[in-house]
């Protein structure tokens, strides 16, 4: 596997998967602003290495808050589960947005740890948000209706390449090898060209049932940029492409193309952590830490209030 597809499992997997082993063991959730109840309903089964549902950090309406209450809801991986926030449900970019929307809001958070676009269809997250969405939009009451929706999800597409020809087999060990072995080079592309089909069903089937819903998807950061100079270079090469080789594009423009081409909100995630590893990226070398979260919030809600979404 080339150098570029290690990272590409690796960071896609960095930036979206959720770990078997809890780095925060003791989360200690506590109630929503609008204290609506978690769910009990059990996870999803796993489907994969790294497939982590995190059910303690779905947070559901209350029937008492459903009357005269906007809905944010957060569809997503583990960045929006809040995977390595001090504390996942009020440290992670979702409770953050979630608190400055103010008290008139309640929250949905369907961002399960380890899910791929395949499982987000498949596995009943995006069908729970379509479900609140035409039950709350089409009924006879405004002031109860999904106001905004958040997206975030591809990280986990690239597992399988990951565990199958990287630590299994390590059929592709650099990008040099990588780029001579068609298995190698396939690898990737085939991962790319059905993420991109994944993406454009879930922003569709969310237009379907709301078309003027106001939907934000964020594309995704290199968490070694600033740090670790061999993997921040291959994480460039996967997230942005590179013309000089089979992979003129990345994750990222497919992200941004079905942003464009469904008339969804991009938030460009990408460029703030620019060099910034030792200052945004937790301990695990991954995910964010409290400090990114709050500059994922931040870029959400500006671009929340330059759309006209919220005050």
């Amino acid at each position: 596997m080339t150098r570029a597809i290690i990272l590409a499992a690796a960071l896609l997997f960095a930036a979206a998967c959720g770990s078997s082993e809890d780095p925060n063991p003791n989360p200690s959730p506590s109630p929503s602003r609008n204290a609506t109840p978690r769910a009990t309903t059990p996870a999803s089964p796993d489907e994969g290495p790294g497939s982590v549902p995190v059910p303690w950090l779905k947070v559901i309406p209350s029937e008492e808050n459903r009357i005269n209450t906007s809905l944010y809801i957060a569809l997503g991986d583990s960045l929006s589960a809040g995977v390595g926030a001090s504390v996942y449900d009020q440290k992670g970019f979702v409770p953050l947005v979630h608190d400055a929307l103010g008290p008139t809001f309640a929250l949905l958070n369907l961002g399960i740890a380890g899910d791929t676009s395949t499982q987000m269809l498949r596995e009943g997250t995006l069908d729970r948000a379509i479900i609140e969405i035409n039950q709350r939009n089409h009924d006879d009451d405004p002031g109860n209706d999904v106001e905004v929706v958040t997206l975030e999800i591809g990280g986990n597409d690239l597992l399988d390449i990951f565990f199958d020809y990287v630590l299994t087999t390590g059929r592709c060990p650099n990008v040099e090898v990588g780029l001579q072995r068609p298995e190698c080079v396939d690898q990737l592309r085939g991962a790319l060209d059905r993420y991109e089909p994944n993406l454009d069903l879930i922003l569709d089937r969310l237009r379907e049932a709301d078309p003027d819903l106001e939907i934000f998807l964020l594309t995704l950061y290199n968490p070694w940029s600033g740090g670790d100079p061999a993997f921040s270079g291959l994480a460039e090469l996967s997230l942005e492409g590179d013309p000089n080789t089979p992979f003129p594009e990345g994750l990222q423009d497919v992200i941004r193309r079905q942003a464009e081409a469904n008339g969804v909100h991009l938030v460009e995630i990408y460029p703030l952590f620019a060099g910034k590893a030792n200052e945004y990226i937790a301990s695990d070398k991954i995910h964010p830490n409290d400090a990114g979260y709050q500059v994922m919030a931040e870029a959400v809600l500006s671009k929340m209030r330059d759309a006209g979404a919220i005050d």
